[in-house]
């Protein structure tokens, strides 16, 4: 039956079900930079349904999420579909952070009514981090490190620097143990600035070490171990979103959980400091 035209058309109607613009956290606006959306609602795990090829990994073969020229980013919706999504964002040219986010979504009956649920309640912007390879400005203020848990790297560790009692940076740990914080100043900040800028760097990391399930799963999902974060439901305040607080299950190091860092102005350092311990 149709909804809008008289029976004898031909009716095609596509209803968006999850508009996903990501958010680029240094620049606060739109990544412009093509980046890769998967659904990870597939029977798992998923290489026994369909095997992988030499070489490649679970992201291959997880059906993608259409992008648009606007680097916006469209799953229509489709009889089956349920909530909530389970979306991976990653970028192989590493130069954002990867995250998983389960995300809900309005159901058919939302969706299909007349008029249907607004649009505002149908798009979420999740938050990127730059990653190792991300485009900086040569005088930007920042830190290029490492943590390291049992002196190896420690990975997707979460960092934050404060400024007194001000948040002047985030960072999202990647699958190395490399980070790339930048520090920009609120814009509430009220003062002078100091060279170098005093810094406290906080660390969290999983409460316990995560261990695959089996001695080839790094090989099959790079992934594996990346926290899945649970977004709220649409509308709804949504730190998660914004990458402002750590997954579920992280936690401080025990042991020093705050290092003092002087920043020079206009410069990233890097060799300068040592790997971050978390224990």
């Amino acid at each position: 039956m149709n909804s809008v035209l008289a029976e004898r058309f031909a009716e095609n109607i596509h209803r968006l079900a999850l508009g996903i613009e990501p958010v680029d956290a240094a620049r606060g606006s739109r990544v412009a930079h093509s980046v890769e959306l998967a659904l990870e609602n597939v029977p798992q795990p998923a290489w026994r349904w369909r095997p992988l090829r030499p070489g490649s990994e679970v992201s291959d073969i997880l059906a993608g999420v259409e992008r648009h020229d606007s680097c916006r980013y469209v799953l229509r919706y489709r009889p089956g579909l349920s909530s909530p999504v389970d979306l991976r964002i990653f970028d192989r040219s590493r130069r954002f952070a990867p995250r998983r986010l389960r995300v809900p979504i309005h159901g058919a009956a939302e969706l299909l009514a007349e008029p249907p649920v607004a649009l505002a309640g149908r798009v979420r912007r999740p938050v990127l981090y730059p990653g190792a390879a991300y485009d900086i400005c040569e005088t930007s203020t920042g830190i290029r490190g490492r943590i390291l848990r049992g002196g190896v790297p420690m990975r997707w560790a979460r960092i934050e620097a404060r400024l007194g009692a001000e948040v002047v940076g985030r960072a999202h740990g990647d699958d190395r143990g490399d980070f790339l914080l930048l520090i920009a100043l609120p814009r509430t900040h009220v003062g002078g600035v100091a060279d170098p800028l005093p810094v406290v760097v906080t660390v969290f990391g999983p409460d316990v070490a995560p261990a695959p399930s089996r001695p080839d799963l790094p090989q099959l999902d790079g992934l594996w171990d990346l926290p899945l974060e649970v977004l709220g439901l649409p509308g709804a305040p949504d730190p998660t979103s914004a990458g402002d607080v750590p997954p579920t299950g992280y936690r401080l190091s025990n042991v020093d959980p705050r290092v003092h860092v002087d920043l020079p102005l206009g410069r990233m350092s890097s060799a300068a400091i040592a790997p971050f311990q978390f224990t």
